[in-house]
């Protein structure tokens, strides 16, 4: 099975304004914790639609997509997409995370949906255009020896975790990133009942109007311990350089001089997808399009 990016870009195109843009991701989550099938709907006033996917999604591994008229283009040398005569549409198709989406430490891994790069507007995670969700929903569905145990977004919403999913809601918002953290239990651990309980487990429903600091937004975590050593590999047994050890740390990749929290993920307290190590515009405005160095771009 072909590894597929978790970053899909969406691009809607009309001559009008639209209105009650509306859009739903759903991963239906494997009993292994990597592979998934993913389901991507969009509902809009728009006469047309322009749906990017990332390029090692070929026509094939669509198993589902309505309406059945459509336009496939694979021409472009970074995404194929799927343009759509309509004011909807809606794709199924199956996946696996690779080493940029999912972190993975015996029983617990870390699902996150962006890799921190942005395209040429600025753009980034789940994104549309013109113009941002008027609704936007993220939803996780897991099997049985799935826990989930930690979920944050990018942007203000509300989460609600079920039995067996957990959904983020969210009004006008755009260039959405989420981070899950979740436990795939053995199979003797499953049978024994041994499971780490979830902190959101007592309650159907979680709806803070803030979350608290348990539940913060990814990008908005208090100031770390400590900041990454100037040179990379600085300390032993720390691939990245950023004063976490290997065994600890949850994100092994980040980039140099980036400030990290206690379990080694960068800060970016502005939420502009620039780590704050490394961003010279601490305070961009949210939403505003930013350059490499966090700055608004010109």
């Amino acid at each position: 099975m072909r590894t597929l990016l978790s970053i899909l870009l969406l691009l809607a195109l009309g001559t009008r304004a639209l209105a009650e843009v509306s859009s739903e991701t759903v991963y239906f989550l494997q009993p292994d914790g990597q592979r998934y099938l993913l389901m991507r709907s969009i509902h809009s006033d728009s006469p047309t639609h322009r749906f990017h996917l990332p390029k090692e999604v070929q026509l094939e591994d669509l198993l589902h997509i309505s309406p059945a008229r459509y336009d496939w283009d694979d021409t472009e040398m970074d995404f194929n997409a799927l343009s759509f005569d309509s004011g909807g549409f809606s794709l199924l198709y199956p996946g696996e995370f690779d080493t940029r989406q999912l972190n993975k430490e015996g029983e617990l891994a870390r699902f996150s949906s962006w890799d921190g790069r942005k395209d040429a507007q600025g753009r980034y995670g789940f994104w549309y255009s013109p113009g941002n969700f008027d609704h936007y929903t993220f939803t996780w569905v897991v099997p049985d020896n799935i826990e989930l145990t930690r979920y944050r977004s990018n942007r203000d919403g509300t989460w609600i975790k079920r039995t067996r999913s957990v959904s983020f809601y969210a009004e006008d918002a755009n260039n959405l990133t989420f981070e899950i953290d979740f436990r795939i239990k053995t199979p003797a651990t499953a049978r024994s009942g041994s499971a780490i309980e979830s902190p959101l487990a007592a309650s159907p429903e979680f709806t803070p109007p803030k979350p608290p600091p348990s539940q913060a937004p990814f990008f908005s975590r208090p100031k770390p311990r400590h900041t990454a050593p100037q040179g990379r590999n600085a300390t032993e047994g720390d691939g990245d350089g950023d004063g976490v050890a290997n065994g600890a740390d949850l994100c092994p990749r980040t980039p140099p001089g980036a400030e990290v929290d206690r379990v080694g993920c960068a800060l970016d307290n502005d939420r502009d997808g620039v780590p704050d190590g490394i961003d010279r515009c601490l305070a961009s405005p949210d939403g505003e399009p930013v350059d490499v160095s966090g700055c608004p771009a010109s």
